[in-house]
């Protein structure tokens, strides 16, 4: 749902738009945002039909696998974009482990479109990049702090940011990378933390939860979205080529999470911490330092957790 700065917001956006991997839940959601105000914005879904676009019309989407050279150029040769958000990830979700796949889906697609871009003279590219790039050191890290990667998708994700930065501050490329903490909302993945735990709650129950202590930095799509424009908006030269940390800046435990859900759903009992087996990338504290988002983006959160998890997140698969 948008408000009254943010709509004005996307209308000073320089189109067209192109918003690649839509079909994805960041994708869908900001897809979704830019098509209430605006009518020069195209998707890029990897198959139809997408669930998470029903309703959204038809020319306003587009089928192509990005990973073939002719139709990623063919692609930006048709719309010549000068806003690019790029939604395309794959490892981000375990279920997501083939490395080859994974490396390929982000690094490579990431190195070419890059290169193609930079012969464009776009206005805007805002590169989806995660807080698992921080791997083991995600404990309130600045931008500026060493990487610790703790798996492929964290490594391929490094590499997108170096990219980026390449690009930014070598060939003066209006570019950026936001590193996304945990994003929830709708049309997340039935499988996520936050549509289980509402799923369940209406049920009465708690899901198998993993160590209580173990933190998250949880922000809302919405905010999300408002940050991919802020970054297209606000980005200035000195930046091009930067990182920036995409979050609430809040720690929030899973134990905290679990209090909040009993309290919202009056569920009985305890909780089962520990019953869900604990992921190899699981660290302890994982949340964000906003201060270089706030001054140079001019964006912060503004959606409390619990103030979403009061009821169901419309949209969210069954």
């Amino acid at each position: 749902m948008t408000h009254p700065g943010l709509e004005e917001k996307i209308r000073r956006l320089q189109g067209p738009i192109l918003v690649l991997g839509a079909s994805g839940f960041l994708g869908a959601n900001l897809l979704r945002t830019l098509l209430a105000l605006r009518d020069d914005v195209t998707g890029t879904v990897f198959h139809a039909p997408a669930w998470r676009l029903q309703g959204v019309p038809e020319r306003n989407v587009i089928v192509v696998d990005l990973l073939v050279d002719s139709n990623r150029n063919e692609l930006l040769d048709r719309l010549r974009p000068r806003t690019i958000f790029n939604c395309v990830g794959y490892g981000g979700y375990s279920f997501e482990a083939e490395s080859d796949l994974i490396y390929e889906t982000n690094f490579n697609l990431t190195a070419k479109l890059l290169e193609r871009l930079a012969a464009l003279g776009i206005s805007c590219y805002v590169h989806s990049g995660s807080s698992s790039e921080y791997g083991d050191a995600a404990a309130g890290p600045k931008e500026d702090h060493l990487p610790q990667p703790n798996s492929d998708y964290a490594v391929a994700k490094v590499a997108c940011a170096n990219l980026v930065r390449l690009y930014g501050k070598k060939h003066s490329l209006p570019c950026a990378n936001l590193r996304l903490f945990s994003v929830f909302g709708p049309y997340e993945d039935a499988s996520r933390l936050i549509p289980t735990l509402v799923r369940c709650g209406l049920e009465g129950k708690f899901p198998p939860l993993v160590d209580g202590a173990i933190s998250r930095d949880f922000v809302y799509v919405d905010d999300i979205c408002e940050a991919y424009i802020d970054t297209a908006l606000n980005l200035r030269e000195p930046f091009f080529g930067d990182s920036f940390n995409i979050g609430s800046g809040h720690k929030t435990t899973i134990a905290e999470v679990a209090k909040t859900a009993a309290e919202l759903f009056s569920i009985p009992g305890q909780p089962a911490f520990g019953a869900m087996e604990r992921r190899k990338w699981d660290i302890v504290d994982w949340f964000s330092d906003q201060k270089k988002t706030a001054e140079v983006l001019r964006w912060q959160a503004r959606t409390e957790f619990r103030e979403v998890c009061a009821g169901p997140p419309t949209g969210t698969a069954a």
